[in-house]
């Protein structure tokens, strides 16, 4: 990635990469051990400029350990925003590298009922968390899940959650068919508010396909 890139008038020197989606791509940061950054790919960055401003102003990275929220937007040289750096989530990988019986084998070896459990209620208690904070996942899918060799989970994307700022409602834009409860297949995204009982269907999904194989 190319270019200069500050936040709150910081430069920023963006690390090797971590990881890259349909919107962007999260890059370490040199000189920082706990936190990355997320740069938008072209004509991304102002679809989500404003959520982005509300989130970080809205102190939510200080409201739960489980997600790793926006904390501070990122901008160019130009000052055009760009992204928002987050804490890093180093050595976790995705439940669905918990929940499938090959996998697990090889990514958590020493995974027992036990730490199943745990991490079933590790992920309960993020869910919870982000509800608390006046947030909605709204998209909740394997891959913004994840999951450290202790149980611990974190939950990444969450510039892709429900959020309501003042009257504005910011919604979950996407979702998984085998996350999403039946009132939902089909539906609009763009035009539907996602509620609390909606993340309860994606997360009952997760807890029976980690505690049942």
């Amino acid at each position: 990635m190319s270019g200069t890139f500050f936040a709150n008038g910081k430069k920023l020197i963006l690390g090797p990469l971590l990881g890259k989606g349909g919107e962007g791509a999260v890059y370490n940061i040199s000189g920082s051990s706990d936190t990355a950054v997320k740069i938008y790919n072209d004509g991304k960055a102002a679809e989500r400029h404003e959520k982005i401003v509300a989130m970080v102003a809205a102190g939510l990275s200080g409201t739960s350990a489980y997600v790793a929220y926006p904390l501070e937007v990122v901008t160019r040289q130009n000052g055009k925003f760009a992204g928002f750096t987050m804490k890093k989530a180093a050595g976790f990988k995705t439940v669905h590298d918990l929940y499938g019986p090959g996998s697990r084998r090889a990514e958590f070896p020493t995974a027992d009922v036990r730490f199943l459990v745990r991490a079933a209620y590790n992920l309960s208690a993020a869910i919870a968390s982000i509800h608390k904070s006046g947030c909605v996942v709204g998209d909740i899918n394997h891959s913004g899940i994840l999951v450290s060799s202790q149980a611990l989970v974190t939950l990444i994307d969450s510039d892709s959650f429900q959020f309501r700022s003042n009257s504005r409602t910011y919604r979950s834009l996407v979702g998984v068919a085998e996350y999403t409860p039946a009132e939902l297949q089909g539906a609009s995204f763009e035009r539907t508010d996602r509620t609390t009982n909606h993340d309860a269907f994606g997360l009952a999904v997760l807890l029976f396909q980690l505690l049942f194989l």
